[in-house]
């Protein structure tokens, strides 16, 4: 059975870390990064499909990104960057822009799949979101918290379970 966690702060500057784990208990991946760099093209993918045909990602030179609403671009990426490291592979795709990200913030954070062997992990940090604003405002904070940020929970567990059940189907396969 999967455990689920969420970690989302919202600092007083409209600064957002939001970082969802899936804990695999009994269940050990090889992390790669093939394996990485496939969940975080899927995941645009799976957004795609999930709001089609209000939202629709398009993907640009070397992997960049942009998710749109109604041709209106919510927030864009820029070529991600694989990475590996003992026990762990990632990928992050560094946010470039949008009309969610504060517009003197663009050009900052992240989004990053992370695989470990025991657990699947999607994570949003360093991203100042507009709707939070820089100011600190309660207001603004609460509407973030129960928008945006309870909407990226929703589609970020499912994607995690997805992602998970694709690992396993493709596990045993493999045995």
């Amino acid at each position: 059975m999967s455990m689920l966690t969420d970690e989302t702060t919202v600092f007083a500057t409209g600064q957002v870390r939001s970082v969802q784990t899936l804990a695999v208990p009994g269940v050990r991946f090889v992390p790669d990064r093939h394996q990485v760099q496939e969940a975080g093209f899927a995941y645009f993918a799976f957004l795609d499909r999930l709001a089609r045909p209000l939202l629709r990602v398009r993907f640009g030179e070397r992997g960049t990104a942009a998710v749109r609403l109604c041709g209106i671009t919510l927030l864009s990426f820029r070529p991600p960057e694989v990475r590996e490291a003992p026990g762990m592979a990632s990928i992050r795709f560094p946010i470039a822009a949008g009309v969610l990200v504060q517009r003197p913030m663009r050009g900052r954070g992240e989004l990053r799949f992370e695989m470990h062997a025991d657990r699947l992990v999607m994570a949003v940090e360093g991203y100042y979101a507009a709707l939070a604003g820089a100011g600190g405002s309660d207001v603004r904070h609460w509407i973030y918290e129960r928008t945006q940020a309870a909407i990226h929970r929703r589609v970020a567990a499912r994607y995690l379970d997805l992602w998970l059940g694709r690992l396993i189907a493709a596990r045993s396969i493999k045995s």
